[in-house]
């Protein structure tokens, strides 16, 4: 299955860009390991965080990760996991790899429910 060797998110067939980060998707089996088992959070390896949105905009990082941790999954945002590296322009936004399933299906009621209506 297609996946991002950046946030290695699976995607289906015949998506070939990760939507997230940009960058062309590779077989499972050609991806490189991420993260070297550290804890980011105490007693969360780092390589069990996967990315579910990229964004640069302040307030919708805020609505998704309220509606994440409303809905019992917890996030973490990249410049807290690095708070001694420079902020970058965008904020990732990162869940547990476990719940990644129930996360992408909120994304995408979130997703809807915000475009206008037309």
């Amino acid at each position: 299955m297609p996946t991002c060797p950046e946030c290695e998110c699976e995607f289906d067939e015949p998506v070939v860009v990760c939507p997230h980060c940009n960058v062309p998707l590779v077989n499972r089996e050609e991806a490189p390991p991420t993260g070297d088992g550290e804890d980011v959070d105490g007693d969360l390896p780092a390589e069990g965080l996967v990315v579910i949105e990229t964004t640069d905009d302040e307030n919708r990082v805020g609505q998704i990760r309220e509606l994440l941790e409303e809905s019992g999954i917890p996030c973490f945002l990249s410049d807290e996991l690095s708070p001694a590296q420079t902020p970058e322009d965008e904020t990732k936004v990162l869940v547990p790899r476990e719940m990644l399933g129930d996360a992408k299906r909120l994304m995408r009621d979130f997703v809807a429910m915000s475009k206008p209506a037309t």
